[in-house]
């Protein structure tokens, strides 16, 4: 380091300042002339000089970076200085000769001690410089805010240890700004952003926190399901939990969706306890196997997870017979036939037919297919015919037909080849008779007779035939009425 004076008198003196301290200088002085020329001058001491320790005077506190502690010296210090919490020193961009350091979160509300130390060269050279470091070195964005996980929500922050601070949150939806609420009002499965004032113990603001947003979503559980099943109904019932919400059963907009259904299109609102809620569906096919869904919803929402209840409905009655027909195939013989019944509500399938009261079982028929034949039967007799479908546990409502048997063909021919025959003998013993009467009164007139043959010898009696072509009542074929 070079310093050029003028000096007006031989003798004069000069203080060069701000050198380093704790470090070793030699020195030397030279006259220069006008023309530039210089002669050194002779020393009469120690050429040799090595600087005093750094003294409290050497360092001031300047401010240079919000929120940081800044000190300056004529000289780099930044190896010359430590702090209890290691805490690194960064320089101020505009002087090079000021460090600044960052007090610790911890160190907010207390004093922040520095050590300046001077090297090795003076035995106990070292000092201390003390800094209140004030809640206005507190950085909002720094703080360390717990979004709430349940209810009643709680955010927690981490404030500085040392200062005696409380927040208190003001929350709004983020779809309803205008609707600010308090922590105690919050609701689950709704979108906030909250923001905090920090205040001191007097109450007053200092500042405020950033918004810290978030959204708690209950684990509501379903448990303890049950049902309740008919032939054409189930009840479903349930209980719901929350480890996390434990003011679960008091919200108001908490709700469910049932759906019952094999593709789950039958849906139901479900009436809420305090307890879960219930649903009921009616109107369900018997003998079905039914899927139940019960889905949480809060504000008309889907939330949580669903569960599935599976559920078999009970026999029911069958579907009654269709396209019943009746026909009289021959004069005493029935023929039933029926469509198959698809709604059969039950596990087999079973036709029955029955003539009458159903109490003759010759008049009563089982198969598997709605196929019937009865066989002599009475002629000339009204029939009912009843046919059901057996389902294994339960038997339809019965359809009913009224049909009429005709008459008895072959008997009749018998009945009328028998008559033509007897007519016939009858005729052959009357002609025998008349030929006898005949001849006993050619063989004597005078004799006194009953009857009078008044016909000659060579009459012939001709035999007579009789064609008997008579219907007797009811010959058509008598269908079902």
């Amino acid at each position: 380091m070079t310093i050029n004076r003028q000096l007006s008198k031989e003798t004069s003196s000069h203080d060069i300042k701000h050198l380093k301290p704790c470090t070793a200088y030699e020195h030397s002085v030279a006259f220069i002339d006008s023309t530039g020329e210089q002669t050194t001058c002779n020393s009469t001491g120690n050429e040799t000089t090595t600087t005093p320790g750094m003294k409290e005077t050497d360092i001031d506190d300047v401010s240079c970076i919000p929120g940081y502690v800044c000190y300056r010296s004529e000289w780099n210090i930044r190896s010359s200085f430590s702090t209890p919490n290691t805490i690194l020193a960064v320089p101020c961009q505009s002087d090079r000769n000021t460090i600044c350091i960052k007090p610790g979160y911890n160190d907010i509300c207390s004093d922040l001690t520095t050590i300046f130390t001077s090297g090795n060269c003076v035995k106990d050279s070292s000092f201390i410089k003390t800094k209140s470091i004030s809640v206005d070195f507190l950085n909002p964005s720094e703080i360390n805010q717990m979004a709430p996980t349940g209810l009643p929500a709680e955010i927690k922050p981490t404030l500085p240890p040392n200062c005696n601070l409380t927040v208190d949150y003001t929350c709004q939806e983020n779809e309803n700004p205008d609707n600010t609420k308090q922590l105690s009002e919050l609701e689950p499965f709704t979108d906030y952003s909250c923001t905090g004032q920090i205040k001191n113990i007097s109450d007053v603001i200092i500042t405020n926190t950033p918004a810290i947003k978030f959204n708690i979503e209950c684990d509501i559980k379903i448990t303890d399901r049950s049902t309740t099943a008919t032939n054409t109904s189930i009840d479903l019932s349930w209980t719901t939990t929350s480890e996390n919400c434990k003011d679960l059963p008091n919200l108001p907009k908490l709700s469910y969706h049932c759906s019952c259904g094999t593709k789950h299109s039958d849906q139901r609102q479900a009436t809420v306890n305090k307890q879960g809620g219930t649903c009921s569906f009616t109107g369900l096919k018997p003998f079905t196997d039914y899927t139940c869904k019960v889905q949480p919803t809060y504000n008309n929402k889907d939330v949580g997870q669903s569960t599935e209840i599976r559920q078999k409905i009970d026999v029911g009655v069958p579907r009654e017979v269709t396209n019943l027909r009746v026909d009289l195939v021959e004069h005493n013989v029935i023929k039933v036939t029926c469509q198959r019944v698809k709604d059969l509500n039950g596990p087999e399938e079973k036709y029955i037919a029955c003539l009458n009261d159903c109490h003759d079982k010759n008049l009563k028929q089982e198969k598997n297919k709605c196929e019937f034949e009865f066989k002599d039967l009475s002629y000339l007799t009204t029939y009912k015919v009843k046919v059901t479908v057996f389902n294994g546990r339960r038997e339809s409502n019965p359809v009913m037909k009224v049909i009429d048997t005709s008459y008895n063909d072959k008997a009749l021919i018998g009945s009328l080849v028998f008559l033509i025959i007897l007519m016939s003998v009858a005729l052959l013993f009357y002609k025998i008779f008349i030929r006898k009467c005949c001849y006993v009164k050619q063989r004597n007139p005078q004799a006194d007779h009953k009857f009078i043959c008044d016909i000659n010898d060579d009459m012939m009696l001709k035999s007579t035939v009789i064609y008997v072509n008579v219907q007797p009542p009811g010959w058509r074929h008598r269908k079902a009425r």
